[in-house]
């Protein structure tokens, strides 16, 4: 979940290359290990990711996400 609450840290302060790499990084752990909340939570930031698709790592992860 820190990894989560970290993108949405770094979302709040227009930083979305972080966000991406966080929210990356929490999506690829929390389906390893079956942590459903966690998965949650990167879903639920995902909207907030549509206004920076041209912004490093935001594509990957949107495409991670769809999978």
């Amino acid at each position: 979940m820190f990894l989560a609450y970290r993108a949405g840290g770094y979302l709040n302060l227009k930083e979305p290359e972080p966000a991406a790499a966080a929210a990356t990084e929490s999506l690829f752990l929390a389906r390893r290990i079956g942590a459903r909340r966690c998965v949650q939570a990167v879903d639920d930031l995902l909207p907030r990711f549509q206004h920076y698709q041209d912004a490093q790592g935001v594509p990957e992860l949107l495409q991670l996400a769809a999978t």
